[in-house]
């Protein structure tokens, strides 16, 4: 196993993955690349606000996004750990599993539920269903 994808929403979930992914990669000596998808239109509540919703424009969407992930990269400071990050506006499950094919992942790990999911109470379908249904490499599931 090389390569680990770390997919990241900033939920609680979605953190602790990132900190399994650091012990996983370092166990298995791994590349790490956390990767955020923004979608079309999102309307993500930020930080402790998530239940205030707001249209951010283009510009604080990507400046959050970026500083999401390196928040996240801090986890992996101390280690020689080869870690990249990654913001892409798309379909979040489209682009995870493009990412996947297109840079030769060998395992997920991802938070069980995402901001959206604590925002809407009635799961339609979270995220992480989804990938487990598509994919074909492993996915391994934080709670």
């Amino acid at each position: 196993m090389k390569n680990i994808l770390i997919p990241i929403d900033g939920s609680e979930n979605a953190t602790k993955a990132v900190e399994v992914g650091k012990e996983l990669a370092k166990a298995l000596d791994a590349k790490v690349t956390i990767l955020h998808v923004v979608p079309p239109g999102w309307d993500q509540g930020i930080g402790e606000i998530d239940y205030v919703y707001v249209m951010a424009v283009p510009d604080e969407i990507t400046k959050y996004s970026l500083e999401m992930l390196k928040q996240a990269k801090k986890v992996f400071d101390g280690t020689d750990l080869h870690v990249e990050t990654e913001s892409i506006y798309g379909s979040v499950v489209d682009t995870i599993l493009d990412y996947v094919d297109a840079h030769g992942i060998d395992l997920i790990i991802m938070g069980s539920h995402g901001l959206g999911a604590l925002r809407n109470r009635i799961m339609t379908g979270s995220v992480t269903t989804k990938i487990l249904h598509q994919i074909e490499v492993p996915v391994l599931v934080v709670k």
